[in-house]
């Protein structure tokens, strides 16, 4: 039987080897889900000075929804992905922006490249999370933007997708006290913010498991509003469902 270590990586190898298209139409083009994902993302300075870097982009759909609606983007933009299935998707999808294959754990850029950088969804996915991170400072530029999302290891529903799938048991290694440690060991005074209190749309509208035509029914939208200030009235903010940590370098 192989180590905790092996069987990790296994687990990520095994879901993540190849492109998945429908998830990169979902999370673009069904109404509902592009709206939320773009939201979760407002404010990363995808109009910034200097080149921007997404590590761990799959299949390139946070840099198509950042790059929603604009016609044009001065800086160079580049996502990197460990997988070549999903860079070579991204490259055919996402045509503002350049794609390269390789490895969050030796990033293959120069040191002080690049203005901003995203990483989302990635640091559970990797035992060496530490390293992950001391490469995203190394790559950034002198008073650069380093956006970090983390599914919360607190939220009811991403315990729950860690319970069911094998890749995201990183996920419960998450909680604001651990990221902002973590992080803290890279970078000084970082900043915490908490998104999507309870996204249970995401599972109602599941390209998969649920019912994604819904995403396109004008109503919805307003009843998922209400929920999400339902819900993130009365719900701690430690326990939203997604942990949006900001550093400058």
């Amino acid at each position: 039987m192989g180590s905790r270590d092996e069987r990790f990586l296994e687990d990520q190898r095994a879901f993540f080897a190849k492109a998945d298209e429908r998830h990169f139409e979902w999370q673009t083009q069904n109404p509902l889900i592009a709206l939320t994902e773009r939201e979760l993302l407002r404010g990363f300075p995808i109009l910034g000075d200097g080149p921007i870097l997404e590590v761990g982009c799959g299949e390139g759909g946070n840099l198509a929804n950042l790059l929603s609606g604009l016609d044009r983007v001065g800086a160079v933009i580049v996502g990197l992905d460990l997988f070549e299935p999903k860079v070579a998707f991204a490259s055919r999808n996402v045509i503002q922006a350049r794609f390269v294959c390789g490895d969050a754990l030796s990033l293959p850029f120069r040191d002080h490249t690049f203005a901003a950088v995203l990483c989302r969804d990635l640091l559970h996915h990797v035992e060496q999370r530490d390293v992950a991170l001391a490469e995203l400072r190394r790559v950034s530029k002198p008073k650069g933007t380093i956006w970090i999302f983390e599914p919360n290891g607190s939220n009811p529903l991403m315990r729950l997708l860690a319970s069911i799938r094998p890749h995201e048991r990183g996920i419960l290694r998450n909680s604001a006290v651990s990221i902002r440690e973590l992080v803290a060991q890279q970078f000084a005074d970082p900043r915490i913010e908490f998104r999507q209190p309870m996204p249970i749309y995401r599972l109602l509208l599941h390209y998969q498991f649920g019912a994604p035509g819904l995403g396109s029914w004008g109503p919805l939208q307003a009843l998922i509003r209400l929920w999400d200030r339902t819900i993130g009235g009365v719900l701690p903010k430690t326990w939203w469902a997604y942990i949006v940590v900001e550093v400058n370098t």
